[in-house]
């Protein structure tokens, strides 16, 4: 196979180049040519430097040679057909029509049915032929940037959105976004609570938020669709939904039926519907599935540029050599998009925890090949295709699902790189571990969000709550952190209506192992005890964890004091405001 670097430039009067334009909703713009051979006419891509001069082309990406010739991409601007193109008798057509046309026969040129399947193959490149190395599908938007007004839209988003509290907070803790510092104390009088100094929504999850609600506001006339939950928080994916959004699919991956219809939502959906990409982006399967039905991604391509920044570190360990090791949950949504972008280039494989590593690590240590089969069979469903045990052991670097502990994927790296040492020799385990990979690609909100909470966990508490969804896993490893400090006086909660009383109080076993079923449910536990001391309770929430939902926890716990004890809302407000004059 000819490599990209020996692919040609594009030279449009070169018969053996032949170029295929774009437009933003992966629609592949043809023209109409009169049949040699009897009456009507065939489908033909553009050609002629005439009608291609009439028109600002993206840039030309060298696709691949098929036989003699060379297949080129490009795009145009916008999702309608040029007005000189239409003028010209130009139309479009969506990969999958294209592909119905050929089965037809004697609908399309002869150039196009013998390109026809190699253009499918290739199709996921098509929605970025313009980026470049550095570039970003959606960057984080600037405060200057922010729509703050999609966290306003009624009084019920703005109860879940809005905290005069946690706002207060954040202007005197979070004058860093990348630096924790110490906690955040609200002396309520019978209360005090503890909140780390970064909690909540990161900016990933900000700019996904905002995307999703300006897309259903600018397209009233249009089902919008979210390809799966935009993030893993149950009250903002329903107030999305109460304004008309839909999901095509469950986080696992299960097509969602209309209710109406009775149809699943991916047989029906069209390039007259809109589909955004969620925070977690997205497996290239089901990025195909969209482009090749014409519907545009990169104006609604939510995926967080640090999760990106780990599929562009596997791509490149991949073109050194490596192999990669995914520290992450093989049925999480961001762990299944990074396997399949990883996949591409490198041969990947998925380790969940410390137990999994270690077992790999027996893998790499092992001389006899039956032995060596036998422990890989628990990895066997989570490799990619055709990974082999005699070669793609040798060289590994390990990447993240970005919502992880830090800690534990760097006890994972020193567990594969001392196996690695004991079998190639520690002078040599720079060519068989990548020393790069130490620095982790833990999202810098996830890690600051824990390094927050552990300044805070070395304050005497009573109690620590962790807010959360249910499926959250950056909310899980924030929990992990208290549990672990705390015992049982840590809860894991998804809002204040977990909070059934006074002395009672719902707490969630996290599903970490989804074969075990004691996990994965809730479980009652005691809550506040009657004393006249006050209590002292560390609140923080995870990264898709509204701010409102932690006010309405703090105001649900100080209901159950008289009202005498509990100090006012805007009295502690002013007392959080005047610490800035303090730090």
């Amino acid at each position: 196979m000819i490599s990209q670097s020996e692919l040609p430039a594009y030279d449009p009067s070169n018969p053996d180049h032949r170029l295929y334009l774009f437009l933003e909703n992966n629609k592949l713009l043809l023209r109409r040519s009169q049949r040699a051979d009897r009456d009507g006419y065939v489908l033909e891509r553009l050609n002629g430097n005439s009608l291609l001069q009439k028109i600002e082309l993206g840039v030309t990406v060298a696709i691949c040679r098929n036989g003699k010739h060379y297949v080129f991409f490009s795009n145009v601007n916008g999702c309608d057909i040029p007005p000189v193109l239409a003028a010209e008798g130009c139309e479009t057509a969506s990969l999958r029509t294209i592909e119905a046309y050929g089965k037809e026969g004697g609908r399309l040129s002869a150039e196009l049915l013998e390109d026809g399947p190699l253009i499918r193959a290739h199709a996921i490149r098509i929605p970025y032929l313009n980026f470049k190395k550095t570039n970003y599908i959606y960057p984080f938007r600037t405060e200057k940037h922010r729509n703050r007004d999609v966290y306003h839209v009624d009084a019920s988003s703005s109860a879940l959105y809005h905290s005069a509290l946690c706002d207060a907070i954040k202007a005197v803790k979070r004058t860093k976004e990348r630096s924790a510092v110490d906690p955040a104390r609200l002396d309520f009088g019978a209360v005090e609570y503890l909140l780390p100094s970064h909690f909540g929504f990161c900016l990933g999850v900000q700019n996904a938020i905002e995307r999703a609600y300006e897309t259903i506001a600018s397209n009233p006339d249009k089902r919008v669709f979210m390809l799966s939950e935009l993030i893993h928080n149950p009250f903002v994916n329903e107030d999305l939904r109460r304004r008309g959004l839909r999901y095509l699919q469950s986080d696992k991956g299960v097509s969602v039926v209309d209710p109406e219809t009775d149809v699943a939502y991916w047989d029906s959906v069209t390039d007259e519907d809109i589909v955004i990409i969620p925070a977690f982006g997205a497996r290239d399967e089901d990025k195909l599935r969209l482009i090749e039905r014409g519907l545009p991604l990169n104006a609604y391509d939510a995926t967080c540029m640090l999760v990106e920044k780990v599929w562009k570190a596997a791509k490149r360990f991949g073109q050194k050599g490596f192999t990669v090791v995914i520290h992450g949950k093989a049925e999480h949504e961001e762990t299944k998009a990074t396997f399949s972008n990883s996949s591409k280039y490198a041969p990947s494989i998925v380790v969940r925890d410390l137990k999994e590593a270690a077992l790999l690590a027996e893998v790499i240590k092992a001389d006899n090949e039956t032995e060596k089969a036998e422990l890989f069979l628990p990895f066997k469903a989570r490799c990619s295709e055709g990974f082999d045990l005699s070669g793609d052991l040798a060289k590994l670097a390990v990447v993240n699902q970005t919502t992880l502990l830090r800690n534990e994927t760097l006890r994972i790296i020193k567990l594969l790189e001392s196996a690695l040492e004991d079998r190639y020799g520690r002078a040599h385990i720079k060519e068989h571990m990548a020393m790069s990979s130490k620095g982790d690609t833990l999202c810098y909100a996830t890690q600051v969000n824990q390094d927050a909470l552990a300044q805070a966990i070395k304050q005497p508490v009573d109690f620590a709550i962790v807010v959360g969804g249910k499926n959250s896993s950056n909310t899980y490893q924030l929990y992990r952190i208290c549990e672990e400090a705390f015992g049982e006086r840590a809860f894991y909660i998804q809002s204040e209506s977990n909070i059934l009383s006074r002395s009672q109080i719902e707490h969630f076993i996290f599903p970490y192992d989804p074969k075990n079923p004691q996990q994965g449910r809730m479980e009652t536990r005691a809550f506040l005890p009657m004393r006249d001391a006050p209590m002292k309770i560390l609140i923080t929430g995870g990264a898709s964890c509204p701010d409102g939902l932690l006010q309405q926890i703090i105001a649900k716990v100080n209901s159950y004091f008289d009202s005498e004890q509990i100090r006012s809302l805007d009295e502690v407000i002013t007392g959080v405001e005047a610490m800035a004059q303090l730090e």
